[in-house]
C-alpha cells in the first residue's frame, strides 16, 4: 500500500440568485407614511384643549349641527318644510334648494360683499397686535343669513366681568374694530347678547334676559363708535341662554357672547316682513269690519 494519503476534492455548484423584486419598498414607503401621520396627529393632539377635543367630535358626529333654535321666517309656501339655517336674532331662512326661487344676481353679489368684509375683517385682526391675540375668541364665518362674527368668552380672558354688561378694555377695541369694518357696507346689522346657563338670585329682578340685552346694547354702542351708523343696526336683541353655542355643556364660558350678523338682502326682507305685520289694533279694525 502506498504511503501517500488520498487527496479528496470536492467540487460545489454555485447557482446564481435571483433577482430580487421592489414590492417591499412600496410597503415599507407606505409604513413610513403612515407612521409620520399617526405622530403628526399625537403632536396636533397634544396642543389642543378639552374644549376643542369636544368640538371636533362634534364635527364628526354631525357636521351639518346648526347653532340654532326652533323658529320660523319662512314664507307661507315654504311652511312645513324643514329649515337648515338660522337668524341668530331668532328665526330661520333657507337657502334656495334646486331649481326653486328665482335669483336676479343679488344673491351672488351678497355673497361677494358678505367674502368682502370677512377678508377686511381677518386681515384688520391679523395687523393688529391687541387684535391678534384675540383671534381665538372671534368666529367669523358666511352663513345663509349673511356675514356672522361671534365674539366669544373665555375662562382666561373674559369680554365682561360676572353680572357686568360693560365689556373689558380689550372687548371694547375688538368691538370697535369691528364696527370700523362693517360701516363700510350699507346692509343692516343685528347684534344679539347670549349668555351661559349661570342664572342670578332666584328673587333677582335682573335675569340672564336683561343682562344679555344690556350686553348686545353695549355692543351696539362700541360699533357705533367704531363708524357704523345707528341707521345699519337692524336690531338689538338678548338671548339669554337659549341659543348655547356649546349644547353638551350650558355652563360653558364660550356661551357668552355677542352675536353680530351682517344681513343679506334675503334675511333682511325677513326681518322687515316681521316688523311690518299688522299691529293688535289693526287687526281688532279688521275683525269689527267683517
Amino acid at each position: 500500500m502506498s504511503d501517500e494519503e488520498s487527496i479528496i476534492i470536492k467540487r460545489l455548484k454555485k447557482c446564481p440568485h435571483e433577482a430580487h423584486g421592489g414590492a417591499w419598498k412600496i410597503a415599507f414607503a407606505d409604513f413610513m407614511t403612515a407612521t409620520m401621520a399617526f405622530f403628526l396627529l399625537l403632536w396636533v393632539l397634544g396642543g389642543t384643549n378639552d374644549e376643542e377635543m369636544k368640538m371636533i367630535a362634534e364635527y364628526f358626529r354631525d357636521p351639518t349641527v346648526i347653532e340654532a333654535a326652533p323658529s320660523t321666517l319662512v314664507e307661507s309656501s315654504e311652511a312645513g318644510q324643514t329649515s337648515d339655517a338660522m337668524i341668530d336674532m331668532g328665526g330661520f331662512q333657507d337657502a334656495p334648494k334646486g331649481k326653486e326661487g328665482h335669483d336676479d344676481g343679488s344673491g351672488q353679489a351678497d355673497q361677494e360683499q358678505m367674502e368682502l368684509l370677512k377678508s377686511q375683517l381677518e386681515k384688520k385682526i391679523e395687523e393688529s397686535q391687541v387684535l391678534n391675540q384675540l383671534k381665538d375668541q372671534l368666529k367669523i364665518e358666511i352663513t345663509p343669513n349673511g356675514l356672522q362674527v361671534q365674539i366669544l368668552d373665555d375662562r382666561k380672558r373674559p369680554m365682561f366681568s360676572p353680572g357686568v354688561d360693560l365689556p373689558k378694555d380689550y372687548a371694547a377695541t375688538l368691538l370697535k374694530a369691528v364696527g370700523s369694518v362693517l360701516a363700510e357696507t350699507p346692509r343692516k346689522i343685528s347684534i344679539a347678547g347670549h349668555t351661559d346657563a349661570s342664572g342670578y338670585h332666584a328673587s333677582s329682578d335682573y335675569t340672564n334676559w336683561e343682562l344679555s340685552a344690556d350686553r348686545a346694547n353695549a355692543a351696539r354702542r362700541l360699533m357705533i363708535d367704531g363708524g357704523v351708523k345707528g341707521t345699519q343696526i337692524a336690531q338689538v336683541v338678548g338671548m339669554a341662554d337659549t341659543v348655547p353655542f356649546d349644547k353638551e355643556n350650558p355652563y360653558n364660558p364660550r356661551n357668552r357672547r355677542i352675536s353680530i350678523i351682517v344681513l343679506n338682502k334675503k334675511a333682511e326682507e325677513a326681518l322687515r316682513n316681521i316688523s311690518d305685520a299688522p299691529q293688535v289694533e289693526a287687526l281688532q279694525t279688521i275683525r269689527s269690519q267683517q
